[in-house]
């Protein structure tokens, strides 16, 4: 690994340059190239010497060129179309121009391969310090490192100096903030595919984006084969963007994702990158092998670019994707047509585009067609075990009955199987009999929960136990541990409750024992002694199952879950309305039933929070506003209980009637798999059509469905009344550890034997994280929390109490600790305020309000400090050590209230023309958060031009929000000037300087020296030349306060 002393930017940007020239045919560097002008030019040029064959003798014109760039911009108006039109047809982007000179017809130029990586037309060129100018602003803005491929800029490298512990999203944040500027939109950047930002210290790289989807959670790090993180921007552009790695990543390893309303440009993360190439040289091997990667971590993209690139790998002549259940076969199916965007033909089968690459199997006789059909050699297709199983029983009849081998065509073929959720999804006795038809075959399967030795299965004889015996090696591993490490999924925050009192636990105990003739000669003290000695989990055994089977344990369970300040926390509330959702799973489906009924009992009248919870009302700013709170819906197999079919189906009519006078929907108990698939996407909230409020799940009860293989980042907690262990604890668990924009954990809530539960818990996240001891997958208990925020408070009160005056002019290293010490405090309070606990101490203790409370009256000193620091920060390549443990760029706001901005701009991004509730909606969380009316009139502006359709409806919300706030920022500005008869150059020299409380005003002497005082005078004859002067100040700090600041608060 590379050691690089710290430096400034332009020396880390100069040795950067270095070494991406560094060895045999890397990255070109043309020093030559400065401007946007330059890049279209060397553009021209590449497209000249690679198309040769096609221009002849006729050179480009200068107006064949310009319908070049027509085009060029027409494919590229979004990061998605850019993305699709690189893809291009067998992986070349061409353009289709007519010649100016009409004799010589139409001309077809490529201008990217994607066949050729490393060599053939390809060409690498790295530039620098491009200046680039926003259409309307003089200013000019310059990009870091500019990676062209073939004269197109695919890869843009954004670099900062090293300093904060979070330095590079300052990086992140000036690349959103060109986004949102246009700065990639329509001009030759328009072509970018990836972005990598850093601060020398610490890379991160990530998909383009709208400016909407650009979070911080799409910031992925690099790893090694052996998981080891790659975090110096030397080693990582060695490792990543080196020659032909780096048009690899983009070639194979970038993908259009389509779905509704939904096109994104997406990158894969190197674990799945190394999993897929791993997986390739086995193949090639005919070896199998199976993939572990954790539970939320993409597997299903991982299987789909795995299957897509060796359906077209020659040596493998059929790729089946199995699945084990019919709900996730058509999922799956989704996903992976989702994800295949490039191959759809545009031709529509039912909901679905036709795609040539995903082919779906509605039977087993459509799937032995596919199988059969030669023009399935290159394509993916997709079926359950069950269909497979069937077709294969039917070419087995077929071969006792007539002698005929349905399937002999394919005795010698390389067919591959790729297996998803492995660990359950196919027995070994089931493999086999596969493998028997298909003798040639090569297994594949991907699993986030392997079985081990430590909880492997029943087999019959000789059969395989575990993952390993069935499918063979491990081809790559990355753990939960890992995922945890890069933020690629969330930690479990445990929350054990007990519904059986102690006292009567242990009396029960006492029954037992007293009956039982190994202790018949105990006397009364001895067997209660032994009680006391008792371990906790040893007593939790003595619980039969019934006991949680009683309607006083279902009240108890309720009472937790919708206790007002739990429910705030649990389904994250804000501005009065749940944002999140929670599964509640069950261990039967009749207390499945008693729960969903018990909950309609119990939330039938208006007000029933106020009723049921007169004792806990809900805490001062917070508010639980939404009437039909909560939503809920019941799911599960008709076969997961087959003794009572009869009469779970009976009572699933009643329940899927409810369901459809809610939402409005009309399914019946003969198209169950349909109204389980509109659960799946009310809960998912990944169509454009359940994104509005009103049309989701807050909570689901299930039994097994939905905790294994469902992905919907928006459940947040799982409430767990059953006992669950190893593979499927984990799996349930991990429908809440999806990131998602102010998602920091996933939330779980056990019900039953709560100290056994705890030992599964340790138990499996020891054996899933691959380590001998606990591991942080686990947030520390509320005990551990309270300990640390007491030790946060304690740490910076102290601070404050020995410098009482402490404020923006404090010296730099006293300010650094005061920041540090909030930080620490702030993130303290985040560990502790999402647990039921805290909201127990909150309501009986004075002493946990007022720590709060010192969070709360110092938030406004704390940003005022932050930002002074980085204002007095000295120039030069070392800034102080302490800096390194201070988070300035990404987003650590305190959560103190109970809406915040973000809110409005969810509602913007849902907003349709002439939306009359989503207005309202978005007036009162104006009002809420005491908008200033200038902002509130430019939101209305922006609403009204959505309405009449002057806004493309399409446009990216925080561009828009750009454009009409700097807009009436710029119009306040100069009608200051012209009032005041002074140059809005000085004001806005004044205004991009000034805070609130500034003294004196920034840049106050330019603006004097500007006034033109004759001309004010003329308009203002009454005026005096010494009292402008101060009316003036007045009247612009009054200006600043009241109009500037606000609009420019709307974009920060």
């Amino acid at each position: 690994m590379c050691k690089i002393p710290r430096n400034d930017e332009a020396t880390i940007e100069k040795h950067l340059i270095d070494v991406l020239g560094q060895g045999h045919n890397q990255w070109n560097y043309r020093e030559d190239l400065k401007s946007e002008e330059d890049l279209w030019r060397n553009l021209r040029q590449k497209i000249t010497q690679n198309n040769l064959s096609e221009i002849k003798e006729h050179p480009i014109t200068d107006k064949e060129f310009d319908s070049i760039k027509m085009e060029l911009l027409t494919h590229t108006k979004t990061p998605f179309h850019a993305a699709k039109w690189l893809k291009g047809e067998n992986g070349i982007a061409r353009i289709t121009i007519e010649r100016e000179d009409a004799s010589l017809g139409a001309m077809s130029l490529i201008l990217y391969s994607n066949q050729d990586i490393g060599g053939g037309i390809s060409t690498y060129e790295v530039v620098n310090q491009i200046a680039k100018k926003k259409s309307d602003d003089e200013r000019e803005r310059r990009f870091d490192v500019t990676l062209l491929i073939n004269g197109l800029p695919i890869v843009q490298i954004e670099l900062k100096q090293a300093g904060a512990k979070d330095g590079y999203f300052q990086a992140f944040n000036q690349i959103k903030k060109y986004a949102e500027e246009g700065m990639f939109r329509n001009n030759i950047f328009s072509t970018l595919q990836l972005f990598v930002v850093s601060n020398e210290k610490t890379t991160r790289y990530f998909a383009n984006a709208l400016p909407k989807d650009m979070h911080k959670k799409f910031l992925f790090s690099w790893r090694t084969t052996d998981n080891r993180k790659v975090d110096n921007v030397y080693e990582f552009c060695k490792q990543v963007l080196n020659i032909p790695d780096a048009h690899r990543l983009i070639a194979h390893y970038t993908i259009v994702s389509e779905d509704h309303d939904n096109r994104a440009l997406m990158v894969l993360h190197p674990y799945q990158i190394h999993a897929i190439e791993a997986l390739f040289t086995s193949a090639m091997k005919h070896e199998s092998g199976y993939v572990w990667h954790a539970t939320g971590s993409g597997k299903t993209l991982t299987s789909f670019v795995a299957t897509k690139l060796l359906a077209r790998k020659s040596g493998v002549d059929r790729t089946i994707m199995v699945i084990d259940r019919k709900d996730l076969d058509s999922q799956t199916t989704s996903e992976f047509t989702k994800f295949a965007s490039e191959f759809n033909t545009g031709i529509s089968s039912g909901n679905v585009r036709a795609n040539s690459l995903i082919v779906g199997t509605g039977s087993s006789i459509e799937l032995s067609r596919a199988l059969l059909s030669d023009t399935n050699n290159n394509t993916v297709i997709i079926t359950t075990r069950q269909k497979l199983e069937s077709a294969l029983r039917h070419a087995q009849k077929q071969k006792e009955k007539r002698n005929v081998e349905r399937f002999k065509k394919l005795l010698g073929q390389h067919i591959v199987f790729v297996v998803d959720e492995c660990h359950r999804a196919l027995s070994a006795e089931n493999m086999d009999e596969i493998k028997q038809f298909f003798p040639n075959s090569t297994w594949f399967g991907f699993t986030g929960t392997p079985i081990f030795e430590e909880n492997k299965k029943q087999a019959k004889g000789q059969l395989a136990r575990t993952t390993h015996d069935q499918y063979g090696e491990k081809l790559h591993t990355y753990t939960i541990k890992d995922a945890l490490d890069d933020a690629a999924v969330l930690g479990f925050q445990v929350e054990h409750e007990d519904t059986i009192e102690q006292t009567s636990l242990n009396n029960h105990i006492f029954k037992n024992l007293q009956v039982n003739e190994k202790y018949a000669s105990y006397s009364v003290d001895g067997i209660n002694d032994m009680i006391d000695q008792m371990p906790p989990v040893e007593k939790e055994e003595y619980l039969d199952a019934t006991i949680y089977e009683r309607d006083e344990h279902i009240q108890k369970v309720l009472h937790k879950i919708f206790r007002p300040d739990n429910a705030y926390m649990k389904f994250d509330f804000q501005n009065g309305r749940p944002r999140k959702s929670a599964i509640l799973t069950t261990s039967s489906i009749d207390m499945a039933k008693r729960y969903y009924h018990a909950i309609k009992e119990m939330t039938k009248e208006p007000g029933w929070i106020q009723r049921e919870f007169s004792h806990h009302p809900i805490r001062t700013g917070r508010t639980i506003e939404d009437p039909d709170f909560p939503r809920i819906a019941i799911t599960y197999s008709m076969q997961e209980n087959e003794v009572d079919s009869a009469q779970n189906q009976k009572e699933m009519k009643k329940i899927i009637k409810d369901y459809n006078a809610y939402y409005g929907t009309a399914w019946g108990i003969d198209d169950i798999d349909r109204y389980n698939g509109d659960i799946n996407n009310r809960l998912a909230r990944k169509k454009g059509e359940f994104k509005e409020f009103g049309k989701q799940i807050d909570l689901v009860i299930v039994v097994d469905r939905l905790l294994t293989g469902f992905d919907a980042p928006t459940i947040q907690t799982l409430f767990v009344d059953r006992n669950l262990s190893y593979a499927n604890l984990i799996q349930a668990f991990s429908r809440t550890n999806r990131t998602y924009p102010d998602k920091t954990k996933g939330l779980i809530v056990t019900f039953r034997k709560p100290h056994s539960m705890e030992k599964n818990v340790a138990d499996a996240t020891r054996l899933y994280s691959e380590a001998k001891e606990e591991t942080n997958l686990i947030y520390p208990t509320y005990e551990k929390s309270k300990k640390r925020f007491n030790g946060g408070h304690k740490k910076f009160t102290g601070i404050v109490e020995t410098h009482p005056n402490i404020d923006e002019h404090s010296p730099l290293e006293l300010r650094i600790d005061f920041v540090k010490a909030f930080q620490e405090f702030t993130n303290s309070f985040e560990a502790l305020v999402t647990y039921d606990d805290y909201n127990d101490e909150m309501e009986k203790s004075g002493s946990m309000k007022k720590q709060v409370m010192v969070l709360e009256e110092n938030l406004g000193l704390y940003q005022t400090i932050k930002g002074s620091i980085l204002a007095d920060l000295p120039v030069g390549p070392t800034p102080p050590e302490s800096l390194s443990e201070i988070e300035f760029y990404s987003d650590n706001a305190v959560k103190l209230y109970d809406i915040d901005a973000t809110y409005i701009d969810q509602l913007l991004n849902t907003y349709s023309a002439n939306n009359k509730s989503v207005r309202e909606d978005i007036e009162k969380a104006m009002q809420k958060l005491n908008k200033a009316e200038v902002v509130r009139e430019v939101y209305r502006a922006i609403l009204n031009d959505i309405d009449s359709k002057r806004v493309d409806p399409e446009e990216d919300i925080f561009v828009l929000k750009r454009h009409y706030f700097t807009l009436a920022r710029d119009q306040a500005i100069a009608h200051f000037a012209k009032e005041w008869f002074v140059s809005s150059d000085e004001l806005h020299s004044s205004a991009v300087q000034y805070v609130i409380g500034a003294d004196p005003i920034p840049n106050i002497g330019g603006i004097i020296d500007s006034k033109n005082f004759e001309k004010y005078k003329e308009v203002h004859p009454e005026a005096k030349p010494l009292r402008y002067g101060p009316e003036m100040k007045r009247q612009w700090r009054k200006a600043l306060d009241e109009v500037v600041v606000p609009l420019d608060n709307e974009l920060r």
